[in-house]
């Protein structure tokens, strides 16, 4: 295994061109995915809680039906 003795030379080597990290160049593509992800979670999320809304609003609770302490089940 190789040491690094002096981190200038060594990232101004030819065979280094300053890449010190697995992956230079891709955090474009990085920053694109975790958008893309990022809206289809909340595109997902979204929707579930729409789910649970329609459910909730179809059984029409009343104003006092909280007391029960009654679960979905």
């Amino acid at each position: 295994m190789a040491t690094v003795t002096n981190w200038i030379d060594h990232l101004s080597a030819e065979e280094v061109a300053g890449a010190i990290y697995p992956g230079v160049g891709s955090e474009g593509i990085l920053v694109i995915i975790g958008f893309v992800l990022w809206i289809g979670w909340h595109v997902i999320s979204a929707k579930q809680e729409s789910e649970k809304l329609e459910k909730l609003a179809r059984k029409r609770p009343g104003s006092n039906d909280w007391k029960s302490n009654v679960t979905d089940g």
